[in-house]
């Protein structure tokens, strides 16, 4: 089993070899920040490469902004890899490694972490949150477990939001794969997960949760 650091090295090593435009180079924060991977669920370790891109290319302000979608079974860890994403980000913004230019300066990026279930419940967030430059949508399936009614509700909100997100750094995790959101969310929302060169990773059906051993 690979760890974290060769993990690492692997991707930095790839970065290196290959040409600038095809593969981008980590960024020294990013390649610096103390992932930890291999505490959470082996089938996740193909992921990393595909965050600290995510996270490189937040930081340098990259166009076009992009999303990073982690789509697959619960239990395997998805959720923390996406915390570690965003505390990335948070400590490349307290340091000032990363900086939103306005027409007088810089000023801090702002991110949010949502729980769809409990911070879409007003009906005016979902323009709230468009605004920001880095979102995080936790588990945007969770209206499934919703009452009919109120599931229609939810879904609906999480796809306004994920629609006024597009074009805008968004991470987000789901117990779905592409094709279910297509059919259960919305099929517009489906296609964007990998547009304009959108990070995709979807976890294998097979891999057990992480837990239940």
């Amino acid at each position: 089993m690979q760890t974290t650091a060769q993990i690492l090295r692997a991707v930095t090593a790839r970065a290196a070899a290959a040409d600038d435009e095809s593969v981008p180079e980590i960024h020294a924060h990013v390649a610096g920040w103390p992932w930890r991977f291999e505490v959470y669920h082996p089938g996740l370790r193909k992921v990393l490469p595909a965050v600290m891109a995510f996270c490189s290319a937040v930081i340098r302000r990259e166009q076009p902004r992009r999303w990073i979608s982690l789509l697959g079974p619960s239990g395997v860890g998805k959720t923390h890899v996406l915390k570690q994403a965003m505390a990335c980000l948070q400590s490349a913004a307290a340091r000032g490694v990363w900086k939103i230019p306005t027409a007088t300066g810089h000023r801090g990026p702002q991110m949010a972490h949502l729980i769809p279930a409990v911070d879409l419940n007003d009906y005016r967030a979902a323009r709230d949150y468009a605004k920001y430059d880095v979102i995080y949508v936790e588990d945007i399936g969770s209206g499934a477990a919703l009452d009919k009614g109120a599931g229609a509700v939810m879904r609906s909100r999480i796809a306004e939001l994920l629609q006024l997100r597009s074009g805008k750094w968004t991470l987000l995790d789901a117990n779905l794969y592409r094709r279910e959101i297509e059919t259960e969310i919305d099929g517009r929302i489906a296609s964007r997960l990998k547009r304009d060169g959108s990070w995709l990773c979807e976890i294998e059906q097979e891999v057990p949760d992480f837990w239940d051993r």
